[in-house]
């Protein structure tokens, strides 16, 4: 076991999955800003989780270049780690929640102008997430690397960012014009789309899984929330966007359905369909929880835990939304009820990181990941960026 370490050897040891820390700030960030019961100071707390999100984006790229650039071909076995290479989206979902925040928090501070570095930024987004998907899809599937990771969830972040499109648009179009805000209201119902059918079948894997396999280990059921975040994330885009529909949609959009409002009929039709979503979620929601608290006494901190917040978060807005859209007194209340539950998500989360740091428990030789080094946890990375298998040394 190594006595020390330095500063910036220990920086070095920052993966992909760390942008998860970003993920969960900034969705927090924005459900302070949609809670229905809100009090004198939410908003300056929602501009503080926002402002925090920018700082720990930042630092967890400048950590991740300080490494690539110290070990030159970390970069390159990244895309052959199963343990971060499926992470690698995760920094596109955390600029997202950055673009989130900038719209609820920036833009009405500082005027049209930023409005329109959104759409920019937008557009930018959706090019790159849709080469993402494209692209590293298409190398997880010619290196065949579900293989080596066993964990079939994770296989959904590479298209999660596509979908996170439709959040996005749902935000961002309220803002803009309407011959801006209809092909951005286009694009997120597309990528939308797509990313949640991507999905589909990975959940079917998923509960093929859980079938014959039974839970997984316990190191690895933070990450059953993962399975959250499409019907949640879905559910907050189509109402979100069926919303703004009515504003910036001609009365009869579609040319050949003149006797309908366009309008009217896409948010009856979203919000029970994000019903339908929810309960799903809510199955989801539960058969996590019941999996972790089955497995209390195996409890260990690690990065993983990131994953209770983040999908959550999505489950909790679609709740908000569906009981704004059904102007129900009762489902708001649930809805303030899982804000508070994701703050303190949040709030364990970033205590016990901060313990984990302190106590040499992360970015530590060994104890990457959370995982201790007595533990077989596979393929790695060592302090140079090299794969290495490490070894349990129980008896």
């Amino acid at each position: 076991m190594v006595n020390s370490v330095s500063f910036r050897d220990r920086i070095c040891r920052v993966s992909w999955g760390w942008f998860s820390i970003s993920m969960s700030t900034g969705s927090i960030g924005t459900l302070l800003y949609n809670t229905p019961y809100q009090f004198n100071g939410i908003l300056t707390i929602g501009k503080i989780f926002f402002l925090l999100d920018v700082a720990i984006y930042l630092s967890i790229w400048s950590s991740l270049l300080t490494r690539f650039y110290t070990h030159r071909h970390a970069f390159k076995e990244t895309f052959t780690d199963p343990e971060e290479v499926y992470l690698i989206p995760t920094a596109a979902l955390g600029f997202a929640t950055i673009l989130f925040g900038i719209q609820v928090y920036g833009v009405p501070a500082c005027g049209d102008w930023l409005g329109y570095v959104q759409l920019v930024l937008f557009w930018i987004y959706v090019a790159i997430v849709t080469c993402l998907a494209v692209g590293l899809n298409w190398h997880l599937y010619r290196s065949r690397m579900a293989t080596r990771q066993p964990f079939c969830l994770v296989r959904l972040l590479p298209s999660f960012p596509v979908m996170l499109a439709g959040t996005t648009a749902s935000l961002l179009a309220k803002t803009q014009p309407a011959h801006f805000s209809i092909p951005i209201l286009i694009a997120g119902t597309t990528l939308q789309g797509f990313g949640f059918i991507i999905s589909i079948f990975i959940l079917a894997e998923y509960f093929w899984s859980l079938h014959y396999d039974g839970l997984p280990p316990m190191r690895r059921r933070p990450q059953m929330f993962i399975a959250i975040g499409p019907p949640a994330f879905t559910s907050v885009a189509l109402m979100g966007m069926a919303e703004i529909a009515k504003d910036k949609f001609p009365t009869y959009y579609i040319p050949t359905a003149s006797s309908v409002n366009t309008a009217d009929a896409l948010i009856i039709f979203t919000v029970f369909l994000s019903i339908f979503l929810w309960i799903f979620a809510f199955f989801l929601w539960m058969i996590g929880w019941l999996s972790i608290f089955a497995a209390h006494h195996d409890w260990k901190f690690d990065i993983t835990w990131w994953a209770t917040v983040f999908p959550n978060t999505g489950f909790a807005l679609a709740t908000i939304k569906i009981g704004d859209l059904l102007a129900s007194s009762p489902i708001k209340c649930v809805g303030s009820a899982a804000t508070i539950i994701q703050v303190l998500l949040w709030l364990g989360c970033f205590g016990l990181h901060m313990w984990a740091y302190f106590t040499h428990r992360t970015l530590w030789p060994g104890m990457d990941e959370g995982f201790g080094p007595d533990e077989h946890i596979g393929e790695s990375l060592d302090m140079e960026g090299n794969i290495t298998i490490h070894k349990s040394h129980s008896p």
